[in-house]
């Protein structure tokens, strides 16, 4: 076969090259900051102010009692118009009476030195951190696990959440994302082989369409805030804490709100597409090829409508969705049905696959945009190119002329 019959054999795509190659270097410096702040030995809980007693101005010296002590601690809890920082309040000293008050100032070494002296396995230190029993009392606050003291354990979830997930979910994204801007700026686009027809083939109806773009959209929208939330005190804050607090307020109120049409479009898409995305003896060829990804011939392996890269996307999706739809549910509703111990399992799983969906998606979204030419189509007007068809999907295209809803050659 020549390339006369194949137009597009060769083409490179070299505006596409030049971007996945601008991407690559960005996602290098990007990981390599990511993997920087694993390893620097900084992720460390630090203080930054410390409360000491002052003299008022009129008072005489000396040392507040231990009941001034208390009274003026308890103060620190008052509602903010009461104690302050607020639009409506200056932030009180906490005077008692005209003699000492309690006074907040910063830590001259910025709290270095006692976060690392937190560190040193002293024996007091280790009587503190032993692991041991949950201590229980009584509490009258009107919620599940009040009455917890201490949690040892939360510890570990602690580094879990702020270290493990955070910063190896980074990298799973960044990763991801750097590989498949190689691949572009290496590879290059897929192309159509045969160039396109102007001949198009009905994919996707209009139900099908108008609901993969809400689970699309509500998914982009809860993995942004999600990103805000995990990510905003290392991205955002630098930035200013003011901007860190406002996206925060819109990200915590805009995760609840595209849950509902995220869970209902995942529950739509299980109905709708499930039966064609069962396994079946095409799919170890067509991943044994990699789906000719790596070649411009047009040679691909057959498919059926889904081959078996969009059916494990697909399984992602719904498998994973499921679970993002329990555990969020969970999180959203706290100690309805689970304890602390199981709420902390909760958190981790959902943004462990949180950061494994966003990564797997990421790849999805690139194949049908930049990564393959004509695959867009498929979503956006529903019809696609007869030659991508052919190409891509060539047991479809059999079973549409076997059902006459496609004329040999039209």
């Amino acid at each position: 076969m020549t390339d006369q019959a194949h137009p597009n054999r060769g083409r490179d795509f070299t505006g596409y090259r030049i971007g996945g190659g601008v991407a690559a270097l960005l996602l290098v410096i990007a990981l390599g900051w990511q993997i920087f702040e694993i390893i620097d030995g900084d992720a460390m809980t630090v203080p930054e102010t410390q409360w000491q007693v002052s003299d008022a101005p009129e008072g005489d010296a000396g040392q507040m009692s231990a009941t001034e002590v208390l009274i003026a601690r308890t103060q620190l809890m008052d509602e903010r118009f009461q104690a302050g920082p607020s639009p409506e309040a200056e932030a009180l000293k906490f005077a008692i009476g005209p003699g000492p008050h309690l006074d907040e100032r910063p830590l001259e070494d910025g709290g270095r030195n006692i976060a690392e002296d937190w560190l040193l396995a002293d024996a007091e230190t280790l009587e503190m951190v032993r692991p041991s029993e949950r201590v229980v009392g009584t509490s009258s606050l009107p919620y599940p696990n009040a009455e917890i003291f201490e949690r040892p354990g939360g510890r570990d979830w602690r580094l879990g959440m702020a270290d493990t997930v955070t910063h190896l979910g980074a990298v799973i994204i960044l990763g991801f994302s750097l590989l498949l801007a190689m691949m572009l700026a290496l590879r290059g686009r897929v192309p159509i082989a045969k160039g396109r027809s102007g001949r198009t083939v009905k994919r996707f109806g209009f139900l099908e369409r108008a609901n993969h773009w809400m689970t699309a959209t509500s998914f982009i929208v809860l993995g942004l805030t999600g990103i805000v939330i995990a990510y905003g005190d290392t991205l955002i804050r630098p930035f200013g804490a003011d901007l860190l607090g406002a996206l925060g307020n819109v990200a915590t109120w805009g995760h609840a709100l595209f849950f509902p049409p995220f869970a209902l479009g995942v529950l739509i898409m299980i109905l709708l597409w499930t039966w064609r995305n069962l396994p079946a003896k095409e799919d170890a060829r067509w991943l044994a090829k990699a789906g000719g990804f790596f070649s411009d011939d047009g040679n691909n392996p057959p498919a059926k409508k889904f081959n078996a890269g969009q059916k494990l996307v697909f399984w992602s999706a719904a498998l994973g969705g499921i679970a993002m739809i329990l555990t969020g549910v969970t999180l959203m509703f706290p100690y309805f049905w689970a304890d602390l111990e199981v709420m902390t399992w909760v958190m981790l799983v959902h943004a462990v696959l949180a950061t494994v969906l966003i990564g797997i998606f990421i790849g999805h979204i690139y194949i049908g945009t930049v990564g393959m030419q004509g695959a867009i189509w498929a979503m956006w007007n529903g019809k696609v190119d007869r030659n991508w068809a052919e190409e891509h999907h060539e047991f479809w295209v059999k079973e549409l002329h076997e059902r006459g809803e496609l004329k040999q050659g039209g």
